[in-house]
């Protein structure tokens, strides 16, 4: 290594501060008894010689990494990304820094990356609407002390436990029974097909009927969560069922797939076709006609998700459910 190379130590901050290489760590790491000036002192020189903590060795002292994981399902889509925003900001202020690791809406992937993660990688772990089964995802959650999620009840032990709304199937029947009060009475469904949800169009459908409302279940089709499949999946739909006068998106970037298509199929909307999204993402009540969603603040989510995450790597595990609320917005497709 040359001298330009050279890296720059606690011993070479010391020397320079004129203190002991004691007095440095623990300013570094803010511990110990030291006095304003000196502590100033310190990070002044530490600062002017370029000096960076190295890692390895910090977490060999404090066995803490001031990492956590936050694992999300797609990033490009906006519903997690304001929730990333909520957990980032939030761990930031803590003197966190957060490991994204995007799985694509792969739950190959998804298993892949929670395996390689421990308790010497991380302090802790934020699984954000997770693709695997409860099989696959529960032992990998235990091998981490602290552990939120967000969108998935585990047992109590596992985690704390952040939703952002009751149930995956709960805005849909609420979005129809909305849509039949207007006077729509042919409402099909684009049910999101995720690894982990239990709800299906036979409950929709099932549940809905229960209500009074007859659904044909040829309305109803599996859909991955992403515009392209609710373009292709919507555009399916439409065309085999032109007698359908409204639709129920599983989520926003579904939904207006399906505007899409239903535009290029020269259907009218509102006029022959109403439209309900599910997550209020920005992009919602900006198209033409501006898309009746649920809103929820999923900045929040995320913000929420890291408190209760900090708690638990503090020693706090109590176990907590939260509900965030959510309310139906009407606008311009319905």
């Amino acid at each position: 290594m040359t001298k330009e190379q050279h890296r720059v130590t606690l011993e070479d901050v010391a020397r320079e501060a004129g203190v002991s290489i004691m007095t440095v760590s623990r300013v570094m790491n803010n511990t110990g008894r030291i006095s304003e000036e000196t502590r100033t002192q310190v990070r002044v020189v530490a600062e002017r010689l370029g000096y960076r903590p190295n890692r390895a060795a910090r977490t060999l002292v404090t066995k803490r990494t001031m990492l956590i994981a936050c694992i999300m399902p797609d990033i490009t889509n906006p519903y997690f990304a304001e929730i990333l925003q909520g957990v980032e900001d939030t761990a930031w202020q803590e003197g966190y820094n957060v490991l994204l690791m995007n799985t694509n809406e792969n739950p190959d992937r998804e298993y892949a990356v929670l395996s390689q993660l421990d308790d010497s990688t991380v302090d802790g772990v934020i699984a954000c609407s997770s693709r695997i089964s409860d099989e696959q995802l529960i032992p990998l959650l235990r091998k981490h002390p602290a552990v939120v999620t967000i969108n998935r009840v585990l047992p109590k032990d596992v985690g704390s436990i952040v939703l952002s709304q009751r149930h995956i199937g709960h805005r849909a029947v609420l979005a129809a029974k909305y849509l039949y009060q207007t006077g729509r009475r042919r409402i099909g469904y684009l049910q999101l097909v995720r690894g982990s949800s239990s709800f299906t169009s036979f409950d929709f459908v099932k549940t809905l009927e229960a209500e009074g409302i007859t659904i044909d279940p040829a309305w109803c089709r599996r859909c991955p969560p992403v515009w392209k499949a609710g373009y292709e999946q919507g555009k399916m739909l439409l065309e085999e069922h032109p007698e359908l006068e409204a639709v129920v998106g599983g989520n926003d970037l579904v939904t207006l797939g399906l505007m899409r298509a239903a535009i290029e199929l020269g259907r009218k909307i509102p006029d022959n076709l109403a439209l309900v999204g599910a997550d209020d993402i920005l992009i919602s009540s900006q198209v033409t006609p501006p898309l009746t969603t649920f809103r929820m603040d999923k900045y929040e989510i995320g913000a929420m998700a890291s408190r209760l995450l900090l708690l638990r790597m503090q020693g706090d595990y109590t176990y907590r459910e939260m509900f965030f609320p959510e309310e139906l917005v009407i606008r311009g497709t319905t």
